[in-house]
């Protein structure tokens, strides 16, 4: 049985290991070789001889194969998107003021004055442009989401997205979508929870009012985080009050605490496990997908590796209704040691896929056929590594998931016929030793 993830993560449990790899490792060499003569370089130590190019796929080399979802954790999201696309994909945000100020310093005044009105209250956050924009109008809605529950889990945070907890609405064209969205808010429930010292919770739902077809997401931008404006007198001279994200709770965690101002909850869209013979990249459920690899010690240290390939075959995606999104798709080597064996917390240990030279590729979830990762600079670093200080594995996973419905599948170590399972193509040359004939 696969471990179970942590509390408020959704995990398909792990594939059993496979057993006697070495005895079953399958060698197929390919038709393409190619001489490569001289000896520069070594002309007193080396003989003149040709060195011999192989193409070799190594069949059986994954030894572990899976998927786990729930990514980005709650409150570690890069980036934040509302997506609004009904049952196909409905993402809304919660945002979290949690300290209102209930007095206010008037023009002149040596004291202050306490909050008793509140005038043009609004939400204002600025929008990420770089993912595009909204193709048809849009209804954004707000809704008080203050509750003593556990406020972190959908089941109870949704219900919340009612009548009579509106906080304000207001509709969008697309050319008023440019950078700063600013939703007018109920001054009387605002002045409410200042004068009562409550918490504001604002929860956050996007509704595509245009054509069914219409793209309908906006991505809250990192650079600005939203902000609840509103006047305190009708004095020109007394600034409008500002209140900032602030989340106090878990009040004996100020680290989760303060990744809570701004997270996302999915009302819709979320896809079941993937079932043993798929591996899943993206979509709302944030599919990472775990490639362990064992590759036998005399092909590594025999040879002098040339190139080396990840070879997947993608299948047209489960996922409905995402035929036109493109997903990202980046090869993350993991850094946990061998010694690292619960593969969950191990898969969120790794480099950026440039330290080696491992391609983005760019993805749409309906298509199918093979896919090429060349990994040639991280079977070299295995090799010097060994198998005792690397765990020989990558996480496949997107820097959009848990924003786009779309979900990216590849056949997995499990799926029938043989031939669609992943592989990996070795180019290389025999090793050569140094020394005097």
């Amino acid at each position: 049985m696969r471990p179970s993830p942590p509390d408020g993560v959704y995990a398909v449990p792990e594939r059993l290991l496979r057993v006697a790899l070495g005895a079953a490792l399958s060698l197929s060499l390919a038709a393409c070789s190619e001489q490569v003569t001289g000896s520069a370089g070594c002309p007193q130590l080396c003989a003149n001889e040709g060195a011999l190019l192989r193409d070799t796929v190594l069949t059986g080399t994954i030894a572990l194969d899976t998927t786990f979802v729930g990514f980005p954790r709650l409150g570690s999201a890069p980036n934040i998107t509302l997506v609004g696309q009904g049952d196909t994909a409905d993402v809304r945000v919660v945002a979290r003021f949690d300290t209102l100020a209930n007095t206010y310093r008037a023009a002149g005044a040596a004291t202050d004055s306490a909050v008793t009105q509140v005038d043009s209250a609004a939400l204002i956050f600025v929008i990420d442009t770089t993912i595009g924009r909204p193709t048809g109008p849009i209804r954004l809605e707000a809704f008080d989401v203050d509750t003593t529950a556990a406020d972190t889990l959908p089941r109870t945070l949704l219900p919340l997205f009612r009548a009579n907890r509106a906080l304000g609405n207001r509709t969008y064209e697309v050319a008023e979508l440019k950078d700063t969205v600013r939703l007018p808010l109920s001054n009387s429930v605002v002045l409410t929870k200042i004068k009562g010292g409550q918490r504001l919770r604002i929860g956050l739902r996007l509704v595509n009012v245009g054509a069914t077809t219409s793209s309908a997401r906006l991505r809250i931008s990192s650079s600005l985080l939203p902000i609840v404006r509103y006047r305190v007198s009708p004095d020109t001279l007394v600034h409008a009050d500002t209140a900032r994200m602030y989340s106090r709770t878990p009040a004996d965690e100020p680290g989760i605490a303060s990744g809570l101002g701004l997270y996302p909850i999915v009302a819709s869209g979320r896809l079941p496990a993937p079932p043993n013979t798929i591996l899943a990249v993206a979509g709302l459920n944030g599919a990472r997908s775990y490639l362990q690899f064992s590759i036998p010690a005399i092909v590594l240290d025999s040879v002098q590796v040339l190139r080396a390939t990840l070879q997947l075959t993608q299948r047209p995606s489960r996922a409905f209704g995402t035929v036109n999104d493109t997903i990202h798709l980046v090869a993350n080597p993991v850094i946990a040691s061998a010694s690292v064996t619960d593969l969950f917390t191990a898969s969120q240990f790794f480099t950026p896929p440039s330290m080696f030279s491992i391609d983005t590729l760019r993805l749409v979830p309906r298509d199918s056929g093979v896919r090429r990762l060349e990994i040639k600079d991280l079977v070299r670093t295995w090799r010097s590594l060994g198998t005792t200080n690397a765990s020989r594995a990558l996480v496949l996973r997107s820097p959009q998931e848990g924003e786009l419905a779309g979900e990216i599948n590849f056949y997995s170590s499990d799926a029938v016929p043989a031939s669609l399972r992943p592989t990996l193509r070795l180019t290389y040359v025999p090793r050569r030793g140094f020394g005097l004939p």
